[in-house]
């Protein structure tokens, strides 16, 4: 009788004390990750710009880090982006190519673009000469 009740103190105990060490040892780790959320909008008509890539590259310029389309609204949000430093690349024909640079870090991890307007080009049509007419 005294074996099992030292055996059930025993189990008891390290139970107790494997409780207590998970519970001190499973600090949740911080994250290193960040969100980047925008707009894009016509410089000139202020008018949403849907269905555009909007595309982080490192700041080497050498690898994609992660890209999302804009949405009916011209709203973008990036997520899991690694910390670091970047390059945001719209790809969208008609408009000036911008560049900005944004930075993810533990004091800034989620990035308010607010609102990118894009310069439209303003390439005048040419006119197709057709021979013979």
């Amino acid at each position: 009788m005294k074996t099992s009740f030292a055996f059930r103190a025993l189990a008891v105990f390290l139970f107790v004390a494997l409780l207590i060490s998970g519970v001190q040892g499973s600090s949740t780790p911080t994250a290193h990750y960040g969100t980047l959320t925008g707009v894009l909008r016509d410089a000139d008509t202020h008018e949403p710009i849907p269905g555009t890539n909007v595309v982080l590259i490192s700041s080497s310029g050498k690898q994609l880090v992660c890209s999302a389309k804009t949405r009916p609204d011209g709203t973008f949000r990036l997520e899991k982006v690694p910390f670091g430093s970047y390059s945001i690349r719209t790809t969208v024909l008609g408009y000036q190519l911008q560049q900005p640079k944004v930075t993810f870090n533990a004091k800034q991890a989620h990035v308010v673009l607010g609102t990118l307007s894009l310069q439209p080009m303003n390439t005048p049509l040419l006119a197709l000469s057709i021979p013979g007419r």
